[in-house]
């Protein structure tokens, strides 16, 4: 039993002694293994440091390459976006260029129409004056014949007779003869054809003279006075020298009515062109009114109204004047205007003379007024 215990005893040691070793052997690799992770990167370390040169060159080689590689595509990228942002700039110049042309070519076929459009109206224009110049020229020739030739075809006394020769409707028609107007022409025509004015023309001579006329109304009056001469002959003679007796007392005016002067100066000269004063009474009568008026007006120029509408209504028969659109219609297109020829070259030289010298006057007028006002502007400075 003794030898039995003492076996059983020295196997539990074996036993202990083997379980120590296995836990020993157990801690032991629990160490390993925990400092095995460490030991693998010191290792690491080393085997790159332990590395051969030509590895580590091949890697900062191509670490460079990468690095220049990407500096390309940044390059090769922003040319792309250059090229395109210079491409679409010439697009845009392009597309601007294009626009600016069109609309040039735009602009200059309007031009040209517009150039068309003016010059066919500056020709219809002038084919239109140069018409209205002939036929108030051929009507201003026949009228004139008619009234020159008037003694020979007045009525017989008879015919008179048939007439209305009543106060009332012959003062009525007087009356009216004070206030003529173009659109009264048809109906004052026909009161005068029904009215018997034999014992009335020096109360119509008087209406007629005093009357205010415009210049548009002008051309009635010459046509009624027109039918006055050609029945009645003392009409003209007595409207005559209302004329010079309304003119004498005008020279005692101090300030003048220049409406009424413009009118009556292109009424007499109308008056002279169409026959119903001969040439010497009407032109004597008219120069010496324009010499008044102009040798009145040397300094002051105030009656320039008056001249320039008697050269623009009654300047081509009276002075030989030419105006300046009649003129350039002429050349331009061609034209054979009506000549000067109611008044002789001969009997418009003394007008033209006249009115040179009032426009001489008139410029050093406007010359010295010009340099007065250039010094006050001079003087504001």
């Amino acid at each position: 039993m003794p030898a039995e215990r003492k076996k059983s005893t020295s196997m539990e040691e074996k036993e202990t002694s083997l379980n120590n070793k296995d836990k020993e052997f157990s801690d032991r690799r629990s160490v390993n293994s925990r400092d095995k992770p460490k030991e693998d990167v010191r290792l690491g370390m080393k085997r790159e440091m332990l590395k051969p040169p030509e590895d580590k060159k091949k890697k900062l080689e191509e670490e460079k390459r990468k690095k220049e590689d990407k500096e390309r595509k940044k390059k090769d990228d922003e040319k792309v976006k250059c090229e395109e942002e210079q491409k679409k700039k010439e697009e845009e110049e392009k597309q601007k260029f294009e626009e600016e042309e069109k609309k040039k070519q735009e602009e200059e076929v309007k031009r040209q129409q517009e150039e068309a459009a003016a010059q066919l109206k500056e020709k219809e224009e002038a084919h239109q004056l140069h018409q209205e110049a002939w036929e108030r020229h051929q009507a201003r020739k026949e009228l004139r014949s008619k009234n020159q030739n008037a003694s020979d075809s007045r009525p017989e006394e008879n015919f008179f007779s048939r007439l209305d020769s009543s106060l009332k409707k012959n003062t009525a028609f007087v009356k009216k003869l004070k206030t003529i107007t173009e659109q009264q022409r048809d109906s004052l025509s026909h009161d005068f054809n029904g009215l018997n004015l034999s014992k009335y023309i020096a109360e119509a001579v008087a209406s007629i003279v005093e009357a205010k006329l415009k210049i548009s109304d002008v051309n009635c009056a010459v046509h009624l006075c027109s039918l006055f001469h050609q029945r009645y002959a003392d009409f003209a003679p007595s409207l005559l020298q209302v004329w010079k007796k309304h003119f004498e007392a005008r020279k005692e005016e101090k300030t003048p009515n220049i409406t009424k002067l413009r009118t009556d100066l292109r009424f007499i000269a109308e008056l002279t062109i169409v026959g119903i004063f001969t040439d010497k009474e009407g032109l004597s009568l008219i120069y010496e009114q324009l010499k008044n008026i102009i040798n009145a007006d040397r300094e002051s120029h105030t009656h320039v109204s008056v001249v320039i509408s008697f050269c623009r209504h009654c300047g081509d028969d009276i002075a030989g004047l030419v105006p300046r659109k009649v003129k350039g219609a002429a050349d331009k297109f061609n034209l054979s205007f009506p000549p000067s020829e109611i008044i002789s070259p001969e009997k418009q030289q003394p007008f033209q003379n006249l009115l040179k010298e009032y426009f001489t006057s008139l410029t050093k007028h406007l010359k010295r007024d010009h340099r007065e006002l250039q010094n006050i502007e001079r003087q504001n400075r």
